[in-house]
């Protein structure tokens, strides 16, 4: 067997068992993940008048994001966002409530979808106070209680609230394929006028990205094109300008150079072609090397539309 063709296969399994990092080209073939706020934990809360209640705390790290909750009030409240720091010493402090710098405010809120940009690096606290004023409330709920802190509350006049939380998360095409460069081939050789060919080259999806690299003291010129070419150049490698002609995937008199070329299944092998520019002097004791790498599918690959 070619080994050639064994030592791609080889690279490609590696890739596949050892999950290696991904940089390859992006696909326009491939669907695109779909996203949409999806339902996490929910949690209820019960107010007096004036009552404060602490939820959820939102980090985001370095990127940053949004808050999205639902909110079912039985009274009237204000949702806002506090910075959890800021929040937290006010929760100890109360007189240094006035000095919290509250972000995203809605008032009188009975039922609403909350939402508030939060800016990255910093945690913000979801914050709901009830609006009713305890002098003007009348006693409606005294037998109500609730379990606080290990004691039983008895409330004058609860407020029961619902908040719903979401996060942002892939619904749709969730595991999309993943692509690793993979060597097709690497060869070293001393430089000679003879016209060098290398076979073995396949594209195993529409728009494969090849990316080809040489190196070599002498000005070159190198190219893959199909198989059936390569082929009839062997025999006549005097009729390289005309087996060039019109050919995209190529590079004429480079020394050290990086190109890359598409290629679809229907384009049938491929094969790389290499000579001396214009029958140039060679060089003593010097060597060429080219390299041709693509990018492969690895992992998820039964999500590819065409598999």
């Amino acid at each position: 067997m070619n080994p050639n063709l064994l030592e791609k296969r080889a690279l490609l399994a590696i890739a596949v068992v050892c999950g290696l990092s991904l940089c390859a080209a992006p696909r326009s073939a491939a669907q695109e993940s779909t996203f949409d706020w999806q339902a996490t934990n929910d949690e209820t809360a019960r107010l007096d008048p004036t009552d404060y209640h602490t939820g959820r705390v939102f980090k985001f790290g370095d990127q940053a994001g949004n808050v999205h909750v639902d909110i079912d009030a039985q009274e009237q409240v204000t949702v806002e966002m506090a910075p959890s720091e800021e929040w937290s010493e006010a929760m100890r402090h109360p007189e240094l409530l006035p000095r919290v710098s509250f972000r995203c405010v809605r008032e009188h809120i009975t039922k609403v979808t909350y939402v508030c940009d939060v800016a990255a690096g910093r945690p913000m606290t979801l914050v709901l106070r009830d609006e009713r004023n305890s002098e003007r409330t009348a006693v409606t709920g005294f037998s109500e209680t609730s379990i606080e802190h290990g004691t039983v509350r008895e409330f004058l006049s609860p407020n029961d609230i619902r908040i719903q939380y979401y996060r942002w998360s892939c619904v749709e095409n969730c595991n999309p394929p993943k692509y690793q460069w993979i060597g097709e081939l690497k060869e070293t050789y001393d430089l000679t006028q003879a016209l060098k060919v290398y076979d073995g080259i396949l594209a195993e999806r529409d728009g494969e990205p090849f990316s080809v690299k040489v190196d070599s003291p002498v000005p070159m010129t190198v190219a893959i094109v199909p198989a059936r070419a390569a082929e009839e150049l062997r025999a006549k490698p005097d009729n390289l300008d005309s087996a060039l002609n019109g050919r995209m995937c190529m590079e004429r008199s480079v020394r050290s150079a990086a190109f890359e070329c598409t290629f679809d299944v229907a384009d049938g092998p491929q094969s790389l072609v290499a000579v001396l520019e214009g029958g140039g002097k060679v060089p003593a004791n010097k060597k060429a090397e080219v390299e041709v790498v693509a990018s492969k599918c690895v992992a998820n690959c039964l999500t590819d539309p065409e598999k």
